[in-house]
């Protein structure tokens, strides 16, 4: 009778192990941008924060904002809250 329930928990934990390996490893990330706001409303705020950015960090934005992509990843460790 104690072999037969040690062969219970023993599938039982392997039926857990799968479905928990199955979630971890079965999911793929993506990144989807979508624009909710307005090119012009994009070029207005980054207006607003000029004085904070170098000209090439202004620049750059600016660029990025005319070509309609995304913003470039951000290292948000060295920014300081």
């Amino acid at each position: 009778m104690k072999s037969k329930n040690t062969f219970i928990h023993l599938i039982f934990l392997s039926l857990v192990a799968i479905t928990l390996m199955g979630c971890a490893f079965g999911n793929k990330g993506s990144f989807q941008y979508t624009r909710t706001t307005t090119v012009g409303q994009e070029l207005q705020d980054l207006e607003k924060v000029k004085s904070t950015l170098t000209d090439e960090e202004y620049q750059k934005l600016r660029k990025q904002i005319l070509k309609g992509g995304p913003f470039p990843p951000m290292d948000h460790e060295k920014w300081e809250d």
